[in-house]
This record gives C-alpha cells, structure tokens and sequence, in this order.
C-alpha cells in the first residue's frame, strides 16, 4: 500500500493554492484552508474531502489530512444509549 500523500505537495504537483482548488471542488476558501492546514474547530467532513480528492484525481484514503476527517468515513452515532420503550 503506498503511504497517504501531503494535501500540500498535490496542490504544488497541480499548480492550485487555496483559492484554485476551492474554485475547482466548490467549496468554500475556509473549508479548503481547514483542509489543508488542519484545524482544531472541527475536522473536515467526508463531502468535502471527496470532493478535494476528486478534483486532484485522487482518493479520499489516499490523502494525509492533516486535522483528520468526521466520522473516519463511518455513518455518525449519537453517542446515545439506545433504550426500547415498552408498550
């Protein structure tokens, strides 16, 4: 398996900063700048990561994402503890 690659050495590689790759994936400047430097506000959720990876031809999973992704690309849980009514 081949190691995870820097968000920012692939932007370099397809001559984008921040403002040309979120032109080109349609998110928003922040959201781009969260992804690249890592951000402690929050992680970057999985829409946005694909949509990143596809716009420099790459996968999610091969992309080393600084401040990490929600849910690690699992369906989100409430942190609830689940409990049957009777009746």
């Amino acid at each position: 398996m081949a190691p995870k690659r820097s968000l920012t050495d692939v932007m370099k590689e397809e001559n984008l900063n921040i403002r040309g790759l979120a032109d080109k994936s349609g998110l928003s400047e922040p959201t781009v700048r969260r992804a690249v430097r890592g951000d402690d506000r929050g992680r970057l959720n999985t829409t946005s990561a694909t949509a990143i990876a596809k716009t420099v031809g790459l996968n999610v999973g091969d992309i080393n994402w600084p401040g990490g992704l929600a849910n690690g690309g699992r369906p989100a849980r409430s942190g609830g503890t689940y409990t049957r009514r009777s009746g």
